[in-house]
């Protein structure tokens, strides 16, 4: 299962972003695989034509944040059928959709899936997602959440709605988590409401939790600013208080034989954890 927590992290006003935390926790019918990968980088790529007519002139290129909780069929095979859509747009020059508009369509094209998926897996299709990012064409930070909601004419559909609070929450255990999501940020952020990193640690602690057992693995992170949606590996010490320190990424160590490919080195941007 899975605990996900996404917030608007003010520490740095000249630079705020979204932040996500989650676990890596994938349960299946033979036990728990502890590497689920449920934060991605979804991009949006218009192209406009050039002066031949190809569609080859770049127009616009930006990221957003996308996760899941719930089926791990339905969210990762959703994200792999959305980036080759989502990536090879063509538009009039000068256009480039809103964040809303991406939101919808995605929202259709889970639908669609969804809708398919159930007639076979039954409950075991239901999950949630988010979409969160910067919208350049409203200029402001935006979050969109697919949910699955009941109704008498089609049974359980999945629904778009724009998420305004501080944080939002997927996975389990939510009343309890929620609660704890949001003790966390109103005693970081007392006066000024500027939130850090306390949800991360509200999901470290949910990892560690044996009475939450749908939940585990290793924690994963990203953040999503006016420049696109970033995923880090996370720069952790062997052990506490000593200085040697390692790159681990979806709870893998990035050691020699996965830190290059030929004389190319893997570069990938990694948080201190814990961190704050």
């Amino acid at each position: 299962m899975t605990a996900i927590a996404i917030w608007l992290n003010s520490e740095d006003l000249r630079n705020p972003a979204w932040w996500v935390a989650g676990d890596s926790r994938v349960t299946t019918s033979g036990g728990n695989a502890d590497d689920g990968v449920k934060v991605f980088s979804l991009p949006v790529i218009c192209r406009t034509a050039d002066s031949e007519g190809y569609f080859s002139e770049l127009a616009y290129a930006h990221s957003f944040g996308y996760c899941f909780a719930g089926s791990t069929i339905m969210g990762q095979n959703s994200y792999l059928a959305l980036v080759p859509l989502l990536s090879n747009l063509i538009t009039a020059p000068g256009y480039r959709p809103s964040m809303e508009n991406v939101a919808q369509y995605v929202h259709s094209y889970l639908r669609a899936t969804f809708d398919s998926f159930k007639l076979v897996a039954g409950a075991g299709a239901l999950f949630d997602a988010a979409l969160f990012g910067y919208c350049h064409q409203t200029q402001r930070f935006r979050m969109f959440h697919i949910t699955p909601k009941r109704t008498e004419a089609d049974g359980t559909v999945l629904d778009l709605s724009e998420a305004l609070g501080p944080f939002l929450y997927l996975g389990n255990s939510r009343e309890e988590v929620t609660e704890r999501l949001d003790k966390a940020i109103r005693e970081q952020a007392p006066g000024a409401g500027l939130i850090g990193m306390a949800p991360a640690h509200v999901i470290q602690q949910c990892i560690n939790d044996d009475s939450m057992p749908g939940i585990g693995g290793s924690i994963q992170f990203g953040f999503a600013n006016a420049a696109g949606f970033q995923q880090l590996a996370v720069y952790k010490p062997r052990v506490m208080g000593e200085p040697e320190a390692f790159i681990s990424y979806m709870g893998k160590e990035l050691g020699a034989d996965l830190s290059y490919v030929g004389d190319a080195k893997v570069s990938r941007p990694a948080i201190p954890w814990p961190w704050g």
